[in-house]
């Protein structure tokens, strides 16, 4: 069976890059001033953006005199590492960080398979309602979190689904970090489009083939789906890692503080600013870095699917 989905279903050929200018566009004036003044903006932009991360860096090994002078100098005197050492003296990153690692694989995990299981059921399975749930899927996007967070705090510590489950508090565990971001309206939305381009030829002839549709998900959509869950998996990482107010709201013991959420402690309790940024930096390492190491990924998923924003 999988032998014959391989072979009957139609390769996707290359397409070449096409601008929006042409070759011979780009020879007008008109046009290389309109390309210049972009470049310039966009350059303009990066700097915005990436000003208060170069600045965070170098504060990491400033000496508290050279945080606090005025005028402020930009770049320390010495660079040290006695503010990275002092930061993981207050801070039990190991505690945190582990934290926030299996708060982050358990959020991505959940995320992939109740999305891809939803997209699946609303673009191949005969569901009723589905315009419907799309409509209402396409609403919450435009929903903001802060919207949402009172009553989804109310259910965290009341939760009300099941008759073994009624009205268990859930707030300062796990759960409450988990739950809320196993699902995700704009993951639904992407796979769906992707599901929309799978032919149904495929699904006919392995259900013909003696195959459950649990086995035709797991076994032949799944796989075709890697681009575009490789890209979601890594936004709902560094999503979830950064994430700060709604752990500030459910969490109060600290042994189940994520990383972003330990750091905060530093502030609250009056330390120096060149400790709280080196204790920043470590903590925003791991999103940079996994976004450095997959950015060839990132840029082939948002090709080939089309995700943007």
């Amino acid at each position: 069976m999988e032998n014959f989905i391989t072979t009957t279903m139609p390769k996707a050929k290359p397409k070449q890059a096409r601008g929006v200018f042409s070759h011979q566009d780009r020879k007008k004036g008109s046009v290389r001033l309109f390309l210049f003044l972009g470049a310039v903006l966009l350059a303009l932009g990066a700097l915005v953006i990436l000003a208060p991360i170069v600045w965070m860096v170098l504060g990491s090994f400033k000496t508290p005199a050279e945080i606090y002078s005025v005028p402020q100098t930009y770049l320390p005197q010495t660079f040290g590492w006695d503010n990275y050492q002092e930061a993981l003296r207050l801070v039990d990153f190991g505690r945190y960080f582990l934290n926030s690692l299996f708060i982050c694989a358990c959020v991505v995990v959940g995320q992939l398979l109740v999305c891809s299981m939803a997209a699946y059921s609303l673009t191949k399975l005969r569901v009723r309602f589905a315009g419907g749930i799309l409509l209402l899927l396409m609403t919450s996007l435009m929903v903001p979190i802060e919207v949402l967070v009172i009553p989804l705090y109310l259910i965290m510590k009341f939760f009300p689904f099941g008759p073994q489950l009624a009205h268990v508090n859930l707030v300062n565990s796990y759960w409450a970090m988990i739950l809320p971001g196993v699902f995700s309206a704009f993951g639904v939305m992407v796979l769906k489009d992707f599901y929309d381009s799978i032919p149904n030829e495929i699904l006919y002839a392995a259900r013909i083939d003696g195959c459950s549709e649990t086995r035709v998900f797991f076994r032949f959509i799944l796989p075709m789906t890697k681009p575009v869950m490789s890209i979601l998996a890594i936004f709902s990482f560094v999503t979830t890692w950064n994430s700060f107010f709604w752990p500030l709201i459910v969490l109060n013991n600290p042994d189940f503080y994520p990383l972003v959420l330990g750091v905060q402690k530093l502030i609250t309790t009056g330390e120096p600013w060149n400790v709280v940024m080196a204790a920043l930096v470590l903590s925003t390492l791991p999103s940079v870095l996994l976004l450095l190491l997959f950015q060839k990924t990132i840029i082939r998923g948002i090709a080939y699917t089309g995700i943007y924003g």
